[in-house]
């Protein structure tokens, strides 16, 4: 993975779901950088994870409940970028009152990757990085929404609470933006492309390659609106295809 010429050498970067997929990639791209890194996920040890999480620090959380979140946040000291890369997985069987009531409290805030940025404001607002302190959300937050909305529809709500909170914050020294991959349906398992022959690659393959490419895009895209080259960048969507 290429991270450019970024240098985050004393930044202190929070990724909330950098256990796996998307938001280890952002991660570890950060950690090469020279940032100090903690990565957050569900489980109660990283142990539990096969993912190799040695260059990070761990932080259990559940943002599906407000006290894990106040957890985290009071265990949080300084911290300069919050990137917020933890889709919305609710347990299994979860009853359908408990489940529309998360999803009503996701959408209006009080629960999930909004309430978490809204108790760490105080703290990005006292970062002393260039263009002050960063929030970064990615798609994973537009799951969140999509518990009461359609995945469009969702995307569309995710880009215009950006666009406020770049608005509002921006007078306490904290930049809100976005990286979004353009949505695309998942086809079915049988009618999934095969391999055109044994010596051939396999379109699945290519579809995994482009998937890590598309992940290391959003990572790119992540540090870029971190660093200081984008210092006076806030309120916006970066979309990529």
């Amino acid at each position: 993975m290429s991270t450019g010429s970024y240098d985050f050498t004393g930044y202190e970067v929070l990724v909330i779901g950098g256990t796996r997929g998307e938001g280890h990639t952002i991660a570890t791209a950060f950690a090469r950088s020279g940032a100090s890194v903690t990565v957050t996920g569900t489980m109660m040890l990283r142990a539990l994870y096969d993912t190799d999480l040695s260059a990070f620090d761990y932080e259990s959380v559940n943002l599906a409940r407000q006290e894990s979140i106040d957890n985290l946040v009071g265990v949080i000291g300084h911290i300069d970028v919050l990137v917020l890369a933890a889709s919305c997985n609710l347990p299994f069987g979860l009853p359908a009152s408990e489940q529309a009531f998360v999803a009503e409290a996701a959408r209006s805030g009080l629960l999930g990757p909004t309430f978490l940025t809204t108790r760490m404001r105080l703290k990005l607002s006292q970062s002393p990085a260039l263009g002050g302190g960063c929030v970064i959300n990615t798609g994973a937050v537009a799951t969140w929404l999509e518990l009461s909305s359609t995945p469009e529809a969702a995307q569309a709500q995710l880009v215009e609470s950006t666009v406020r909170a770049g608005e509002q914050w921006s007078g306490l020294g904290v930049r809100v933006n976005t990286v979004l991959q353009r949505h695309r349906s998942v086809l079915p398992r049988q009618y999934a492309p095969v391999a055109a022959s044994s010596h051939g690659s396999r379109l699945s393959g290519d579809t995994l390659v482009r998937t890590q490419r598309m992940s290391e895009a959003v990572a790119e895209s992540t540090l870029f609106l971190a660093s200081s080259a984008a210092s006076r960048i806030t309120g916006q969507t970066l979309r990529l295809s």
